[in-house]
């Protein structure tokens, strides 16, 4: 498995556990937290998605080292 797909994998699952916690959390600004952080590792499943598609729809380019696009943290907003 390349580096692309997993984090895709990851970022899709993120995005899934996401939902399901915002599925469960019992406070209106919990659950809209959840559901905003599971948009974003959707899209961010989605983008990466797109760009190991377009990679390999380039033949004769080589595919770049792949670098994670997982941000190190998220900041908790007021």
């Amino acid at each position: 498995m390349d580096q692309f797909q997993s984090d895709a994998e990851y970022f899709a699952r993120r995005s899934n556990e996401e939902r399901a916690a915002a599925e469960r959390a019992t406070h209106p600004r919990a659950r809209q937290s959840h559901i905003d952080l599971a948009d974003r590792f959707a899209e961010a499943a989605r983008a990466i998605a797109e760009v190991s598609t377009l990679w390999e729809a380039d033949i004769g380019q080589e595919r770049p080292v792949a670098v994670s696009a997982r941000q190190p943290e998220f900041r908790i907003l007021p």
